[in-house]
């Protein structure tokens, strides 16, 4: 299975989920903390879903877990320009790299 059961098959979480006005899918940043936990072993973070992705850093697991299970399911937009990012890390190297002086 693909819900953490150590069975996870690769797969995508499905995305389409029931889609808000925002085009959010009905999640946010927040709601991915649900699938990100504390080892309590190693004191590590890891990602629920494939179990495989551990971090010190419980942002570096939720960067994770949007980008390889929810990726394309939150909107996120350009603050200067309205360009359209798939994940929260997207927006910021576009920002980085196209906004650098502003």
């Amino acid at each position: 299975g693909q819900y953490g059961d150590q069975g996870y098959d690769g797969q995508m979480i499905d995305p389409n989920m029931t889609a808000g006005a925002d085009g959010n899918k009905g999640l946010s940043m927040d709601d991915l903390n649900q699938f990100v936990t504390r080892d309590s072993v190693s004191a590590k973070w890891f990602c629920m879903i494939c179990t495989k992705f551990t971090h010190s850093s419980k942002n570096n697991v939720i960067n994770h877990v949007e980008s390889k299970h929810f990726s394309g399911a939150i909107s996120h937009f350009c603050d200067l320009c309205g360009q359209y990012s798939k994940t929260k890390n997207a927006l910021q190297n576009h920002k980085t790299r196209v906004h650098k002086s502003s």
